[in-house]
């Protein structure tokens, strides 16, 4: 126990999670206080916070005061009224394990989970938008496939949007989502079409708003427009060598889409390989409040997406497995998660198909 609390002070003053005060003698630096260890394993230290500190400040240095504790990270839960937090050594990766894919059936989706141990699960019907981005075999396509087959199961959720690799609307076909999807890079006319068509109906259910109403009500006749964006950096690209102000007008359309929709029941769904200012400006970045980052190529793409994020986290995600993410929701501060593990395409044909 004596090794686990000087490892704990040290470890604490040299993260820096310390509040210095002045005594006679001068300046004392002091770190939370270690009151009670239990060996386990798991390992639990519980320690009372300076005047000051929060939990979260604990969280936020997690993975820099863990390696000094012998362990692979922390689990850092509050407790009482908010000056004690319970502190678990992790000895291994809470999220090493696959996460396996399940439905719900209160409307909300999962979207994966996090290191606590919690599912994070979310009802699109209340959030805005969502950006995710992830380098190729990050994991971000199963994710995707993860959350379209949960959602196409949903009798007032209409999936629609723009796909130009093809892939993802291919077990659409012939199901009630299919005409308001379009794929492939043949004809950028169709997916200006198609976004010029769904602002038209936002532009129309905004009209339609009661008198004592700011947001619409969803149901299966007046359904929540999903408006998945795959690729979004390959369609800009794409319309500004067509036509540059083709391109202008596609990138106009999303703007309102992100700008407006969300009280006409639009949701949009923004994927890229990397949201770097050319493509998601921070205009896009800021009307999306969920935003999730597979593996990235530096750091500099985490802190595009998760401004503030401690540089030691931002450097580890570049060497992150497929499927582990880093996600900042309203509300939550930045957190670690594990994509719910689908399959192969074949299952999401499947399950898309069966549901669809």
């Amino acid at each position: 126990m004596d090794e686990i609390a000087y490892s704990w002070v040290r470890a604490c003053e040299g993260a820096g999670l310390t509040r210095e005060v002045q005594t006679v003698t001068g300046p004392t630096v002091i770190v939370p206080a270690l009151v009670h260890i239990v060996l386990g394993p798991p390992r639990v230290l519980t320690v009372r916070l300076q005047p000051g500190m929060t939990v979260q400040d604990v969280r936020s240095l997690a993975a820099r005061i863990a390696p000094h504790m012998h362990a692979h990270g922390l689990r850092v839960e509050p407790r009482g009224t908010g000056e004690w937090a319970v502190v678990t050594l992790l000895d291994a990766d809470p999220l090493a394990l696959t996460v396996p894919m399940s439905y719900r059936d209160d409307g909300r989706t999962l979207l994966g989970r996090l290191d606590t141990g919690t599912d994070l699960v979310q009802d699109m019907r209340k959030e805005a938008h969502t950006i995710v981005q992830g380098v190729t075999r990050s994991g971000k396509s199963v994710w995707t496939y993860s959350l379209l087959a949960q959602l196409c199961r949903e009798p007032d959720v209409l999936v629609t949007g723009s796909d130009p690799t093809g892939l993802l609307w291919r077990p659409f076909v012939g199901s009630r989502h299919a005409k308001h999807q379009v794929s492939g890079l043949d004809s950028i006319d169709q997916h200006e079409k198609l976004l010029l068509r769904l602002v038209d109906e936002m532009d129309q259910r905004i009209r339609d708003l009661p008198a004592d109403r700011d947001s619409l009500a969803i149901t299966p006749d007046v359904p929540l427009l999903v408006v998945v964006l795959e690729e979004l950096a390959g369609l800009y690209r794409a319309a500004d060598a067509a036509n540059k102000d083709q391109g202008k007008r596609i990138r106009a359309l999303i703007g309102r889409l992100l700008a407006e929709g969300a009280k006409a029941g639009v949701r949009v769904l923004i994927l890229v390989q990397r949201a770097e200012a050319a493509v998601v400006g921070a205009f896009e970045r800021a009307m999306c409040s969920t935003r999730i980052s597979f593996r990235t190529d530096n750091r500099a793409s985490v802190e595009l997406l998760h401004p503030g994020a401690d540089p030691l986290i931002a450097d580890q995600h570049t060497t992150a497995l497929p499927g582990i993410g880093l996600v900042s929701t309203p509300g939550r501060s930045l957190s670690r998660m594990r994509a719910p593990f689908f399959g192969s395409y074949s299952d999401y044909a499947a399950a898309i198909r069966s549901a669809a």
